[in-house]
């Protein structure tokens, strides 16, 4: 899997998380740090820190559930301003909410393919959100909507670039096309499909264009075998039926 940038917390402003409180949190995890009662449920262990760490009452609001196990051997606790925190010991705490946690609970929570989360909620280079879990990433944006991506194709759209690159935000969640092993997914400014025998590669741009102009994937250029390249002072891009080039003036 492609490494993680660095957790963007500026979406959420964070209090001050001191070293004697992080501490507490790494040593003793859930449960053995004092509980303290907010509102009608106690709040303690990681989940106190992190609730403390992102906002405490003002942000997450009262919780509304007590601390409950989860999946896996983790645990999780629901807040009134549509927010909750999940733990586990090897991902540590961490709040989700809006329409991430929406999404999630879609594909099935921390029992589901994308498991836990494994950062909070950021802020994208682009105006929309973004969240690392164990199985993937969400993404959100006003425009694209909410929608997960994960394997190769999460691996191939974080090698470009994430959303900053000319894929920006995807547009649909991944599709199985022909096969279970022949994947596609959009994105606003292309696509990136994943087949057996071709590899993960992205389609943009003018080329794209032209392939979608001839069937795409299902007309006679077929799949791509490799990415777009530098060809006589223009671009091109090579299929399983052919190669497309690109140059400025046509």
């Amino acid at each position: 899997m492609a490494s993680l940038r660095r957790d963007n917390r500026s979406f959420w402003t964070r209090g001050a998380l001191t070293l004697s409180v992080a501490a507490v949190a790494l040593t003793t995890g859930i449960g053995v740090a004092a509980a303290r009662p907010i509102g009608p449920f106690e709040v303690g262990g990681a989940i106190e820190v992190e609730y403390d760490a992102a906002g405490g009452p003002e942000f997450f609001g009262d919780p509304t559930t007590p601390e409950t196990d989860a999946a896996g051997g983790g645990k999780k606790q629901d807040f009134a301003n549509n927010l909750s925190i999940y733990w586990t010991p090897a991902t540590d705490a961490h709040a989700i909410g809006g329409a991430i946690r929406d999404k999630w609970r879609g594909t099935g929570s921390e029992s589901g393919s994308l498991k836990y989360p494994v950062t909070d909620a950021g802020a994208t280079a682009k105006p929309g959100q973004f969240q690392h879990f164990q199985g993937g990433s969400i993404y959100w944006s006003v425009g694209s909507g909410t929608h997960v991506i994960s394997g190769v194709i999460r691996d191939k759209y974080a090698g470009a670039g994430w959303e900053s690159s000319p894929l920006g935000f995807p547009i649909a969640d991944e599709n199985k096309t022909g096969s279970t092993t022949t994947h596609e997914q959009l994105f606003e400014g292309g696509a990136i499909y994943s087949t057996q025998k071709t590899g993960t590669h992205i389609v943009w741009g003018a080329i794209r264009d032209d392939w979608v102009r001839n069937g795409g994937q299902n007309g006679r250029y077929g799949y791509p075998t490799g990415d777009e390249y530098d060809y006589q002072g223009g671009k091109a891009q090579d299929f399983q039926g052919g190669k497309i080039v690109w140059k400025p003036s046509e």
